[in-house]
């Protein structure tokens, strides 16, 4: 039985890695979600935040990007060099926030 369980955990495994990873856009939760199952994640930002709903939110850019004087031109939507999970962009300072550097 062991064995047919290692054979199950490979298929599922590459079935993750051909089918669902394409499938995920850059710098998305879901991508991040799927890498953290890989346990491919390890060059990720760890930076979190508390969103409105009381839900944390996780940074999905990579590792290193946070600049808190690169400030969002937010017109346009994009973190420069802060933050970034979905439609929230943020830094290190805010109250509910748990810096990169302390994970």
């Amino acid at each position: 039985m062991r064995q047919r369980e290692q054979a199950d955990l490979v298929r599922l495994e590459a079935f993750i890695r051909e089918t669902v990873l394409p499938r995920t856009h850059p710098y998305t939760t879901a991508r991040r979600r799927v890498l953290e199952v890989l346990g491919e994640a390890g060059g990720l930002c760890t930076a979190r935040t508390v969103n409105s709903n009381g839900d944390y939110v996780v940074c999905t850019l990579d590792a290193g990007h946070h600049d808190p004087d690169d400030k969002p031109p937010f017109k346009d939507g994009e973190p420069g060099g802060w933050h970034k999970a979905g439609a929230s962009i943020w830094n290190d300072l805010g109250a509910d926030c748990i810096p990169h550097a302390a994970i």
